[in-house]
């Protein structure tokens, strides 16, 4: 076993497994976290794979719907968390970035950072929240607006969100997370021939039993698990890191096509319509590392969120590549992208995306 560091903007933890393991990780975890060999700073918590913990840790599982247990073993004392099951390089990876994930989006909550259930892309050079809870269709109109050449995708499902340095706007950051799509979405971008090729060739272990929620009526479409560099390979693209936030659009399916189409949210109803997809809790699974902010600290990003142009978007999901065209188009006559923006504004636009 090595030691190695794991590095956010937020905070600096410890790994320890193998080699081949950490080379996993961190093709997994590129662009949002560093890894580097080497122990890391002490008293850092450290995430651990391959020894046994001591009498003291405390178990604590993880269940996923569709997904075999993962348990692990955690030593607040010490600040050690150990990898317990199961076994095999793939879920090992799997356990230990899931657990380094954890700890670093909790610092970032416990210093002010606003987490929000929304997708981030930049479209024709706008960064655009899209905002929407599940199955609202956020993921499979990002990979259709990567498909057409509009954009590059930061996030699919959630965004962390700050007040840039100089409080002129909002910086949103990804994170490394698996890319839940449906299986019709696959069809519908891919043709169905290619779909099945493509759900034949991807390598994270929660697929081998995920499909048992179709099976069984738990879901009506299917779902597989992309890791961030097989999506950046199918899609022929990149994954940014960072964008900042210069628009919110809350996303959602037609049921009927006269109900596709955009409008704009008006002032006085911005602030409940985020609300309502603001994460109370940082991570899905292992909340147990603190992350309680400063009372009052989220505000100001709250306040610049809901001072951004905010739209209504609802489209059709079976024509969904024209879709994402009609959005573009519609915010680029209401938004100044970069291409209209002064020098100075274009500079300081790349300076505070090169501080996040």
């Amino acid at each position: 076993m090595l030691r190695y560091t794991v590095g956010s903007r937020f905070a600096s933890t410890g790994l320890t497994c193998t080699p081949p393991v950490a080379e996993h990780i961190g093709r997994l975890a590129s662009p949002y976290l560093t890894l580097g060999q080497g122990p890391s700073a002490p008293r850092t918590w450290q995430v651990i794979a391959g020894a046994a913990p001591p009498c003291s840790a405390v178990p604590e599982s993880v269940t996923a719907q569709g997904e075999v247990p993962v348990d692990y073993a955690v030593d607040h004392a010490r600040k050690a968390l150990y990898h317990l099951a199961p076994q095999g390089e793939d879920w090992v990876a799997q356990s230990l970035l899931r657990a380094t994930r954890a700890i670093h989006r909790s610092v970032a909550s416990r210093q002010g950072v606003l987490f929000l259930h929304a997708g981030l892309v930049e479209l024709n050079g706008l960064g655009v929240a899209l905002v929407g809870g599940s199955r609202a269709g956020k993921t499979s109109f990002i990979m259709a607006g990567v498909l057409e050449g509009y954009g590059t995708m930061v996030g699919n499902d959630d965004v962390s969100l700050t007040v840039s340095h100089d409080g002129d706007g909002v910086l949103g950051a990804g994170w490394p997370r698996s890319v839940s799509v449906r299986l019709d979405t696959l069809d519908l971008l891919f043709g169905r021939d290619r779909a099945r090729t493509v759900r034949a060739s991807l390598t994270h272990p929660a697929n081998r039993t995920l499909l048992s929620l179709r099976e069984s009526g738990i879901e009506e479409h299917g779902t597989a698990l992309i890791y961030p560099w097989e999506y950046a390979d199918l899609l022929h693209t990149k994954i940014g890191q960072a964008a900042r936030v210069d628009a919110l659009v809350h996303l959602s399916l037609a049921d009927d096509p006269s109900e596709a189409g955009a409008a704009p949210v008006p002032p006085s109803e911005r602030g409940g319509l985020l609300e309502k997809h603001v994460l109370g809790l940082p991570n899905k699974h292992l909340n147990i590392f603190g992350h309680e902010p400063a009372t009052g600290s989220l505000r100001r990003t709250r306040d610049a969120l809901t001072a951004l142009p905010t739209f209504r978007f609802r489209y059709e999901f079976r024509d969904v590549r024209r879709e994402v065209g009609r959005l573009a188009d519609y915010l680029g006559a209401r938004i100044p992208g970069p291409d209209t923006l002064s020098g100075t504004q274009r500079r300081a636009r790349q300076r505070r995306a090169s501080q996040s």
